[in-house]
């Protein structure tokens, strides 16, 4: 299998592969390997149906149904696009583009669910000329940049994750009231541990504060962490081309969109989401 390394700290790009063809136990475990260790995986050129997509992705388990409300709700599918059935651009205060706009910020995929998500994959159906970037932001990276003082005081604590925090900084009407109710807060561990390739932060937009802490104390340290995400040497961008399909290791990385440079365009995104096995509480 040739790979290429993309980012400083993160991400390998497979040359060569077609998941229409070559799909086999061993192939599987290679690229099961190469998410464990460098967390995204680019494989380029797979024009691919939805069913090709959804086949993919169980060979890496369980896939997540889509949440309500959502495009693609009750399906192994999320649809993310910013136009309607008849192919306009749906404007800026539409739910998809809200939507759209809450993935800028930096997030990991159902960190809102009791047992979070393990992988992502996603594909890129339509994309705009310029802009619309994903990028990926090691969070092993920035655990390994903490001060030693900071990783000590933060090894043992417990954050709360909340779909409808996340989302209402961006419109306080975002969330459901279904959702709200199909997604309460849950906690989740602040630093987890991947034996083999060290510990990585878990944290992004849908934490809301760290628990048994005041409100004050929670975001003060959460600051504290947050001051040494804010480098590239973290971070792998993602130029994307059409049929380009990314993998990413939802409990080593967070990832956003960048914005549309310039006039607005089409795009259409495709994902699948590998539900996790354990709770990070185990």
């Amino acid at each position: 299998m040739l790979i290429k390394n993309l980012g400083t700290t993160l991400g390998v790009e497979i040359i060569g592969f077609n998941l229409k063809k070559n799909i086999d136990k061993n192939i599987i475990g290679q690229v099961s390997d190469l998410l464990s260790q460098f967390s995204v995986v680019v494989i380029r050129d797979q024009n691919i149906t939805n069913e090709q997509h959804i086949n993919f992705s169980e060979y890496f388990g369980d896939l997540e149904v889509t949440k309500a409300g959502t495009n693609g709700a009750g399906s192994k599918l999320i649809i993310l696009q910013n136009f309607d059935e008849d192919g306009n651009i749906v404007p800026p205060t539409d739910r998809q583009r809200l939507n759209n706009l809450a993935n800028q910020e930096w997030h990991s995929d159902s960190s809102f669910k009791k047992i979070p998500s393990k992988l992502s994959i996603l594909s890129a159906k339509m994309i705009p000329a310029k802009g619309g970037n994903t990028e990926f932001l090691s969070m092993r990276s920035v655990y390994n940049a903490l001060p030693k003082k900071l990783k000590s005081n933060i090894e043992d604590k417990v954050c709360w994750h909340d779909y409808s925090y996340g989302r209402s900084k961006i419109d306080a009407n975002l969330v459901t009231a279904d959702e709200k109710k199909a997604l309460p807060p849950v906690k989740q561990k602040l630093v987890l541990n991947n034996k083999k390739y060290g510990k990585s932060l878990y944290i992004g937009a849908h934490c809301s504060k760290i628990d048994g802490m005041n409100d004050d104390e929670s975001q003060n340290l959460l600051d504290e962490i947050y001051e040494y995400i804010d480098n590239e040497s973290h971070v792998y961008s993602h130029i994307w081309k059409p049929y380009d399909l990314i993998m990413w290791d939802n409990r080593a990385v967070l990832h956003r969109a960048t914005p549309i440079k310039g006039k607005v365009e089409k795009r259409l995104m495709v994902r699948t989401t590998i539900a996790g096995e354990a709770s990070t509480l185990i």
